[in-house]
């Protein structure tokens, strides 16, 4: 127990005669405030006793007197079930014993369900309601989140303009684990997220200096990529219909194109849309590379090129930068434009020290270019310098070692001839040219 031991709270609980799970209403509700005579005598004196003890911060002794006013004067005021409230989540705080847990649980559901009854404000207590089922037995089964879940999309359903902060987040939480338990469809769960984005997103336009709003959109937003439904499907049945009405909606956009990427769903034609819109409505490096990617995995390389040199325009980042340089020769690669993938190649590698990658594709370049830059006398000299940038990759970037030694060993057999070297006063260990586009010199070695 974390505060007053289960011993205490039991030892005092006899000394009052009042047990902590009380079953229902039994007292008067015949719509006083008070009841009559010494009734009504009996409860002001327990009520303003108990509300004393509570403003002393004394919760066992004010739970004494709280009892028999709930019991028998359950009008006499709504605070009545907030403190009630109050007194047994501080219970249930400190409670270790899981048969009376549940007791104190059923009580404090009991409190709200009779909140409701004598004061109303269904939807606002509904959220409160779901929120501490969800809080004090979501590990007790799924039946309790089922229950905290229905608590909730009853508040929101009441209260859905003026709904609580709190309710959201706990609402797609719950939704999200009724999703994965087989309890709500992929659909239910996605409207839910919805939902709840809406809400949100009114209160952003109402106060959009509210950082505490814009954090809890985020972390809305963030719990649905990494948690929610992830059939492709199912996202993309649903979401393409949002797409036509949300184009213009860069929050929208943002969401959707981070959750169709974080579910492996970037094939779908929804994902290349929502990246174009999304760049047109809000340009940043990021989006014109999520388009210059997604073009470039379709071999729409000339468009991934157009799309990676405005993210290189917008982006101040030099790590970044050497990532997108280096796209953009795998680009160029992929066009056989072999001289412009070796610039962008150069200056990956100049934008991030130590950056091993680079070498590695100008090697290929160099080795995919044997049969239009081999010379006459040494047709296969061009492998040296290849393997020069293979060694360049792993001397300067040790986690590439292995890949380098690979493609060495892959090109190296391939090396001239000795004695037809030789023959072309060619000596090892000289230096040789290789020209074309390549224009590189090295070192002879057979």
């Amino acid at each position: 127990m974390k505060g007053i031991s289960t011993i205490l709270v039991t030892a005092l609980t006899a000394i009052l005669l009042m047990p902590f799970n009380i079953k229902a209403q039994t007292g008067r509700s015949d719509g006083s405030r008070f009841g009559h005579g010494e009734d009504s005598i009996r409860c002001l004196r327990n009520n303003s006793l108990y509300r004393e003890n509570i403003r002393n911060n004394d919760i066992i002794t004010a739970y004494g007197y709280w009892v028999p006013v709930f019991d028998e004067c359950p009008q006499v005021s709504k605070n009545l079930y907030l403190d009630g409230a109050k007194i047994y989540r501080y219970f249930l705080d400190n409670e270790t014993n899981p048969k009376r847990y549940a007791e104190l649980s059923d009580t404090l559901m009991l409190i709200y369900d009779q909140r409701i009854e004598y004061f109303g404000e269904k939807g606002k207590v509904r959220g409160f309601q779901g929120a501490d089922l969800l809080k004090y037995r979501r590990n007790d089964g799924i039946e309790f989140v089922q229950q905290g879940y229905n608590y909730l999309k009853e508040s929101l359903e009441l209260k859905e303009d003026d709904a609580s902060r709190a309710v959201l987040p706990t609402l797609l939480s719950a939704s999200i684990t009724l999703y994965k338990d087989g309890k709500l469809s992929a659909k239910q769960t996605i409207e839910d997220y919805i939902q709840v984005s809406e809400i949100i997103d009114k209160m952003i336009m109402e106060k959009p200096g509210d950082e505490k709003l814009a954090e809890l959109k985020s972390s809305l937003d963030n719990n649905f990529v990494s948690e929610g439904p992830g059939d492709c499907d199912a996202l993309i049945e649903y979401f393409t219909g949002e797409h036509q009405s949300k184009k213009n909606d860069a929050a929208f956009l943002t969401m959707l194109t981070n959750l169709l990427s974080a579910r492996k769903c970037t094939d779908a034609d929804l994902y290349f849309v929502s990246i174009k819109d999304l760049f047109k409505l809000a340009p940043s490096s990021e989006s014109a590379v999520n388009i210059a990617l997604y073009a470039r995995d379709k071999w729409h390389n000339e468009e991934a090129i157009a799309y990676f040199k405005q993210a290189l325009e917008m982006e101040t980042d030099e790590n970044k930068k050497a990532d997108y340089h280096l796209g953009m020769a795998i680009s160029y690669q992929r066009l056989e434009n072999k001289p412009a993938a070796r610039e962008a190649a150069l200056k990956a590698a100049a934008a991030r020290p130590g950056f091993g990658e680079p070498y590695i594709l100008i090697g290929q370049l160099y080795a995919d270019s044997k049969n239009e830059c081999a010379g006459e006398k040494l047709p296969n000299a061009i492998f040296w310098v290849a393997v020069d940038m293979f060694i360049k990759a792993k001397t300067i970037d040790a986690t590439l070692e292995e890949r380098a030694n690979k493609l060495i060993a892959t090109y190296s057999p391939y090396y001239p001839d000795k004695e037809k070297a030789f023959f072309e006063n060619i000596l090892e260990g000289s230096t040789y040219t290789i020209g074309c586009w390549i224009n590189e010199t090295t070192r002879v070695r057979f």
